[in-house]
């Protein structure tokens, strides 16, 4: 009887584990694809109007250490994080883009944020829509602060819903 259990709950922990390691091997193939879409000739095109200037006070930013900020800009965050990657891998039109394309592959794993409400298959596949989509693309390669709010606006919603189902402070905060 003892072994029979040992058994059935062997299948069990084996069925879990498998099903962890697709779920983790197709979540590994998505940020791959999206890192794809997002860093190839990333530095190619030409500069939009938007793209340079805010690539521009982040390099001031990053040379001398000051900035001067202009609400016309967006906000500083955007400038203050350019310009730490300006320092630390260089100034390029790459370098450039580089942050919104990692908060835009960072983007598409805030739907985990919210899965215990979508469940794993619809969790897998609201984050898909968010690899693939030309919109979401595009607004990871250009340089403007779209994709950084489109990144804060889903985890402030993820935070307020797990507030709203929960009810701990911490969701607030």
């Amino acid at each position: 009887k003892v072994i029979t259990q040992l058994k059935t709950s062997n299948i069990k922990i084996d069925l879990h584990l498998r099903a962890y390691w697709l779920e983790y091997c197709l979540y590994t193939f998505l940020l791959v694809i999206s890192m794809s879409f997002r860093l190839y000739q990333l530095g190619d095109k030409a500069m939009h109007h938007d793209e340079s200037l805010h690539s521009f006070y982040a390099w001031i930013l990053s040379n001398d250490f000051t900035l001067i900020h202009n609400p016309m800009m967006h906000g500083p965050l955007q400038m203050d994080l350019s310009a730490i990657i300006f320092k630390v891998f260089g100034d390029s039109d790459f370098t450039a883009r580089l942050l919104y394309a990692l908060i835009g592959t960072t983007l598409i794993f805030t739907p985990l944020l919210l899965r215990n409400s979508l469940g794993k298959t619809g969790t897998f596949l609201v984050s898909t829509m968010l690899a693939i989509s030309p919109t979401m693309i595009y607004f990871s390669r250009f340089a403007r602060n779209d994709i950084l709010i489109a990144f804060l606006t889903v985890v402030l919603l993820a935070s307020m819903w797990k507030y709203k189902q929960t009810g701990k402070s911490k969701y607030l905060y």
